[in-house]
């Protein structure tokens, strides 16, 4: 899986810290997420994807 999340928080302009804010989990958890370290849980991609306004697919691309 190649994540997306940290080209997608800088073209909408959004920080780390507050993407960690609105889904309600630490700043290292984003980062690690950003940076491919690790995988979210389902439920915490959702939240992800809706705080960020795109879907699953568009921030996690399965090669």
């Amino acid at each position: 899986m190649k994540c997306q999340l940290k080209l997608i928080l800088d073209e909408i302009g959004m920080t780390q810290k507050q993407l960690a804010e609105k889904v309600n989990v630490s700043t290292p958890t984003i980062s690690s997420i950003a940076k491919n370290q690790s995988i979210p849980r389902l439920d915490l991609a959702f939240r992800i994807s809706k705080a960020v306004g795109r879907k699953i697919e568009e921030i996690w691309i399965y090669e």
